[in-house]
């Protein structure tokens, strides 16, 4: 018997031979821009959902990744989780294959780790490195850290030449809006060896007034300070953070995992606070979040006092106003007029293979809450004070990994979810998961696996699996049926409704990778244009068909899909939708310039078959718009490296309808024509 050392040594070397391919590929993908690369991987989630997803945090997670690799053989298990494309049984089977075998020779013998095919290798190469030494940790010297951090600052424009109708003055020489057209963004960021960050963000949106009587300064501004590893201080944030404990049914505001094109991966991982530096008004806290470690305890803890937006009469308002826009006097009365106040922490014990948390939060505000009085609200929550606790574990046993998490508000009313992900066999990956949230159930900052947009009044089974049945083929199929126990917006009785998903991905040749993939979604709802006295009900099913090329070749890459769509059940006859689209990369090689050109038509009859397009977009930016309708969309996306520290950015966009309309949107919003443009300029300088 050889020894392990020389048994390694021996596998490096033949996988070092048999996977030239994999060399090349490995170099190609170091020649693309890691901001693309990034985007791309956050499209398998975001794909045709129409929810908003964390892009800043995701990118600014996987972007300084790219510049501080992990060790591989030194990291531990959170420090894997960092990379979110990963499942929690492909990170087990990391670092079960790290125990059994030692540590890694090659960045190659991740091709041995069960679950991992080259799709996930290649998605992990710009994250990792292989190092013989374990780094030590050093105290932070602020003198240091000034001299030697990294700065970043990137500044936006965006622009929408027609003129919309709240910037029309009246007789009075007034307009509905106060500010300009201009949309602006400032960005600095600092880090120092992951060690020290200092976050600033300012935002003035269209339409909002940056000087003037009703306002003075940039209408949005963020800051945070974090400081990591001193002492017993894992992790401390001064100013703006989101926090995620357990599975999200007490809080999660940070990225958060759902029904994607990666079926497994269904469980929440990366528990704890994230520093802040998006210009989304809402999804944060304001205050101090400390995390404390002692060998294998975690103490989380964090308060926060800020001010958000809601519509209050005799101290008294109906909802919170989340979308951020202070345009008009009416959207200006709204701004901070509700004071809340939030308090909570986690404790979590991890072993070797299992762990378990408690997690915890109190909401006070300042006005009491009493939304609308609908039969669908029935349960929305009602008052000034939320308490919200949770327990939360996950543990592996043999091939199976388990998770879950129960929570209750104010001790009386649960939300259950828990679930299991295993690979039973080497190219096999399955997943399944059950929920179940009562209708009474509520908390403001839940963000668990769900299909409403609500935490409460839902339960449902999902099942995911990933299947490579031959070289070069990829499978991954999801199948969830769920129901609402209680009444929802848009459909006055319980309801039911099932989603399937299958998607085939085959590479025949490095430069080419297509796929087809098959979504089927039945659903109820109010049938509409209905008299009866009592609501009818329709079952309506919308089945949909995508079909993806992309074929690169030197600097040139070529994109092609076609979408369609077919939607059943609500009208008296079925309505169709098409898409299909060519898109071209160009990076030219002796000019530092990127440039993307994309052209759309579609084709939606009704707003039910509105089909989602993911578009490339400048830097923290990220694009999928939903068309219905019919017309046409093109746009221009440059990128032009003027130094190696300094970055711009230039995107060009048009919308074109020709099904006859002669406006575009509503309200104060809307464009007395059929086009429109959008011009976004981006400068990003680091030193």
């Amino acid at each position: 018997m050889l020894p392990d050392c020389m048994r390694k040594l021996l596998i490096s070397l033949l996988l070092c031979c048999f996977f030239c391919a994999f060399l090349m590929a490995q170099h190609l993908a170091a020649n693309i821009s890691i901001d693309q690369f990034i985007a791309d991987v956050f499209e398998q989630y975001n794909e045709e959902s129409g929810a908003e997803l964390d892009f800043d945090g995701f990118y600014e997670e996987l972007a300084f990744l790219s510049q501080h690799p992990i060790d591989l053989n030194s990291a531990e298990r959170e420090d894997i989780e960092k990379m979110m494309f990963l499942s929690d049984i492909q990170i087990e089977n990391i670092l079960y294959y790290r125990y059994k075998a030692g540590e890694f020779l090659s960045i190659y013998e991740l091709l041995l780790v069960e679950g991992l095919d080259m799709t996930d290798i290649r998605r992990m190469l710009p994250f990792v490195t292989i190092s013989k030494s374990k780094a030590t940790q050093e105290k932070i010297n602020l003198k240091k850290a000034f001299k030697f951090g990294k700065h970043e600052i990137q500044t936006r424009f965006d622009l929408v030449p027609e003129q919309k109708k709240g910037y029309i003055k009246d007789g009075a020489h007034n307009s509905a809006y106060r500010g300009n057209k201009l949309y602006h963004q400032l960005k600095y960021r600092f880090d120092y060896k992951d060690r020290l960050f200092v976050n600033f963000t300012t935002e003035k949106d269209a339409g909002e007034q940056f000087w003037g009587k009703m306002h003075k300064g940039c209408d949005f501004i963020s800051v945070s300070v974090q400081a990591k590893d001193i002492g017993l201080i894992k992790n401390l944030i001064l100013g703006d953070y989101q926090v995620g404990f357990g599975q999200g049914l007490v809080i999660w505001q940070a990225f958060n995992t759902g029904k994607s094109s990666m079926p497994t991966k269904v469980c929440n991982l990366s528990s704890g606070f994230k520093r802040y530096g998006s210009t989304n008004e809402y999804n944060y806290q304001r205050g101090l979040a400390l995390t404390l470690q002692h060998r294998k305890l975690n103490l989380h803890m964090f308060c926060s006092r800020k001010y958000v937006d809601g519509s209050v009469q005799e101290n008294v308002f109906s909802g919170f106003y989340q979308t951020g826009y202070h345009r008009t006097s009416t959207e200006i009365e709204k701004r901070r007029t509700v004071r809340q106040q939030v308090a909570g922490g986690n404790a979590i014990y991890k072993g070797m293979w299992f762990q378990i948390g408690l997690s915890s939060l109190v909401m006070r505000l300042d006005k009491e809450l009493i939304p609308e009085t609908h039969p669908y609200s029935l349960f929305y929550f009602q008052g000034d004070r939320q308490w919200v606790t949770g327990i939360n574990y996950r543990f592996r046993l043999n091939k199976f990994n388990f998770f879950g998490e129960t929570a209750f508000t104010d001790m009386k009313h649960p939300a259950i979810i828990t679930g299991m992900t295993c690979s039973p066999l080497s190219r096999v990956n399955l997943a399944l998961l059950y929920r179940y949230y009562a209708p009474e159930y509520n908390s403001f900052f839940a963000s668990p696996f769900s299909e409403g947009s609500g935490t409460g009044n839902e339960q449902g089974v999902y099942l995911g699996a990933e299947v490579l049945p031959a070289k070069k083929w990829k499978i991954a199929f999801y199948a969830d049926s769920y129901r609402f126990p209680w009444l929802r917006y848009g459909i006055d009785f319980p309801s039911f409704g099932t989603d399937l998903f299958l998607q085939l991905n085959y590479t025949p040749v490095r430069k080419l990778s297509l796929f087809i993939r098959a979504k089927h979604k039945q659903y109820g709802a109010n049938k509409s244009g209905s008299s009866q006295v009592i609501p009818e009900i329709s079952l309506n099913q919308k089945t949909s068909l995508r079909f993806q090329s992309v074929y690169e070749t030197g600097n040139l890459k070529f994109k092609q899909q076609v979408d369609a769509n077919v939607v059943s059940g609500g009208l008296e006859t079925s309505t169709f939708g098409l898409a299909a689209l060519q898109e071209v990369s160009v990076n030219f090689s002796k000019i530092p310039l990127k440039l993307d050109f994309s052209y759309l038509f579609f084709d939606a009859e009704n707003y039910d078959n509105r089909i989602y397009i993911y578009e490339k977009d400048i830097l923290y930016a990220f694009s999928i718009p939903a068309f219905s309708g019919a017309g046409s969309r093109y746009y221009v996306n440059l990128r032009y490296d003027v130094t190696s520290a300094l970055s711009c950015w230039l995107k060009f966009s048009q919308l074109l309808y020709t099904d006859g309309r002669e406006t575009i949107g509503s309200g104060y919003e809307m464009i007395q024509e059929n086009r429109k443009t959008e011009i976004k300029l981006q400068v990003r300088f680091k030193f």
